[in-house]
Protein backbone atom coordinates (compact mmCIF):
# COMPACT_ATOMS: atom_id res chain seq x y z
CA UNK A 1 0.00 0.00 0.00
CA UNK A 2 2.68 2.46 0.95
CA UNK A 3 4.36 1.50 -2.38
CA UNK A 4 1.19 2.24 -3.99
CA UNK A 5 1.16 5.87 -2.75
CA UNK A 6 4.48 6.68 -3.14
CA UNK A 7 4.20 5.88 -6.96
CA UNK A 8 1.20 7.64 -7.38
CA UNK A 9 3.13 10.80 -5.89
CA UNK A 10 5.81 10.40 -8.19
CA UNK A 11 3.22 10.55 -11.38
CA UNK A 12 1.22 13.36 -10.00
CA UNK A 13 4.81 15.34 -9.44
CA UNK A 14 6.17 14.01 -12.31
CA UNK A 15 2.67 15.46 -14.61
CA UNK A 16 2.43 18.74 -12.62
CA UNK A 17 6.67 19.58 -13.47
CA UNK A 18 6.09 18.44 -17.21
CA UNK A 19 2.46 20.81 -17.43
CA UNK A 20 2.65 23.22 -14.32
CA UNK A 21 6.20 24.19 -14.46
CA UNK A 22 6.87 24.63 -17.79
CA UNK A 23 7.77 27.48 -18.67
CA UNK A 24 6.90 29.22 -22.11
CA UNK A 25 8.80 31.65 -23.10
CA UNK A 26 6.95 35.11 -24.46
CA UNK A 27 7.28 35.99 -28.01
CA UNK A 28 9.90 38.87 -28.68
CA UNK A 29 11.22 40.76 -31.30
CA UNK A 30 15.30 40.48 -31.38
CA UNK A 31 16.75 43.26 -29.30
CA UNK A 32 17.24 46.54 -31.11
CA UNK A 33 20.11 46.83 -33.56
CA UNK A 34 23.34 49.10 -33.13
CA UNK A 35 23.83 52.20 -35.66
CA UNK A 36 25.69 49.94 -37.93
CA UNK A 37 22.10 48.45 -39.44
CA UNK A 38 20.06 51.96 -39.38
CA UNK A 39 18.65 52.93 -42.72
CA UNK A 40 16.46 55.52 -41.98
CA UNK A 41 15.00 57.84 -38.95
CA UNK A 42 11.90 60.19 -38.80
CA UNK A 43 10.83 62.61 -36.19
CA UNK A 44 6.83 62.40 -36.87
CA UNK A 45 6.01 65.35 -34.13
CA UNK A 46 2.14 64.73 -35.06
CA UNK A 47 2.24 61.24 -33.49
CA UNK A 48 4.89 62.28 -31.02
CA UNK A 49 7.22 59.26 -31.96
CA UNK A 50 10.87 59.14 -33.14
CA UNK A 51 10.93 56.04 -35.64
CA UNK A 52 14.20 54.27 -36.99
CA UNK A 53 14.15 51.96 -39.28
CA UNK A 54 16.91 49.06 -39.34
CA UNK A 55 18.41 46.20 -41.78
CA UNK A 56 19.24 43.15 -39.73
CA UNK A 57 21.19 41.84 -42.38
CA UNK A 58 22.22 45.27 -43.44
CA UNK A 59 21.21 45.24 -46.96
CA UNK A 60 19.32 48.23 -47.28
CA UNK A 61 15.77 46.26 -46.73
CA UNK A 62 13.79 47.08 -44.00
CA UNK A 63 13.13 44.60 -41.40
CA UNK A 64 12.93 45.78 -37.83
CA UNK A 65 11.84 49.23 -36.76
CA UNK A 66 11.43 51.01 -33.52
CA UNK A 67 9.26 54.31 -31.98
CA UNK A 68 10.21 56.25 -29.60
CA UNK A 69 8.20 58.65 -27.51
CA UNK A 70 9.31 62.37 -28.18
CA UNK A 71 9.06 64.34 -24.74
CA UNK A 72 10.86 67.76 -26.28
CA UNK A 73 11.42 69.04 -29.64
CA UNK A 74 13.30 71.75 -30.95
CA UNK A 75 14.59 73.30 -34.35
CA UNK A 76 18.67 74.23 -34.14
CA UNK A 77 19.96 77.18 -36.04
CA UNK A 78 20.43 74.49 -38.85
CA UNK A 79 16.39 74.26 -38.51
CA UNK A 80 16.76 70.49 -38.12
CA UNK A 81 14.40 69.26 -35.70
CA UNK A 82 16.20 67.83 -32.81
CA UNK A 83 14.60 65.95 -30.26
CA UNK A 84 14.41 64.20 -26.64
CA UNK A 85 13.07 61.19 -26.42
CA UNK A 86 12.24 58.65 -23.90
CA UNK A 87 15.52 56.09 -23.40
CA UNK A 88 13.48 52.82 -24.53
CA UNK A 89 11.38 52.60 -27.72
CA UNK A 90 7.69 52.08 -26.74
CA UNK A 91 6.44 50.21 -29.79
CA UNK A 92 8.60 47.75 -32.02
CA UNK A 93 7.86 46.22 -35.56
CA UNK A 94 9.76 43.21 -36.89
CA UNK A 95 9.38 41.43 -40.24
CA UNK A 96 10.62 38.17 -39.29
CA UNK A 97 10.49 36.30 -42.89
CA UNK A 98 10.68 40.27 -44.94
CA UNK A 99 7.47 39.57 -46.62
CA UNK A 100 5.96 42.73 -45.39
CA UNK A 101 3.96 40.61 -42.47
CA UNK A 102 5.59 42.69 -39.54
CA UNK A 103 4.75 41.69 -36.15
CA UNK A 104 3.84 44.89 -33.63
CA UNK A 105 5.39 44.91 -30.37
CA UNK A 106 5.04 47.45 -27.22
CA UNK A 107 7.27 47.81 -23.98
CA UNK A 108 4.31 49.55 -21.98
CA UNK A 109 6.77 49.61 -19.05
CA UNK A 110 9.13 51.64 -21.43
CA UNK A 111 12.18 50.06 -19.38
CA UNK A 112 13.61 47.89 -22.43
CA UNK A 113 13.15 44.68 -20.23
CA UNK A 114 12.20 41.98 -22.99
CA UNK A 115 10.18 40.47 -20.29
CA UNK A 116 7.91 43.58 -20.87
CA UNK A 117 7.74 43.62 -24.65
CA UNK A 118 4.75 41.61 -25.73
CA UNK A 119 2.81 41.32 -29.07
CA UNK A 120 0.39 44.27 -29.91
CA UNK A 121 -3.11 43.31 -31.16
CA UNK A 122 -6.01 45.57 -31.81
CA UNK A 123 -9.07 44.40 -31.61
CA UNK A 124 -11.03 46.01 -34.42
CA UNK A 125 -14.29 44.19 -35.00
CA UNK A 126 -13.93 40.92 -33.73
CA UNK A 127 -11.00 40.56 -35.64
CA UNK A 128 -7.38 40.95 -34.61
CA UNK A 129 -4.59 42.90 -36.67
CA UNK A 130 -1.34 43.35 -36.08
CA UNK A 131 -0.13 46.71 -37.79
CA UNK A 132 2.75 48.60 -39.34
CA UNK A 133 1.36 52.04 -39.84
CA UNK A 134 4.44 53.59 -40.67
Amino acid sequence: MNTTVAIHACVIGLALLLVGGEQVKAETPPPEPDESHLVEEDVNIMTGLYIRKYSLQQDGVVDYKTARQILISEVNEHWNTVVETKEWPLFYWYDEKRDGHWTMYVDPELKGCTCDIVPYEEKTENVTAQKDPF
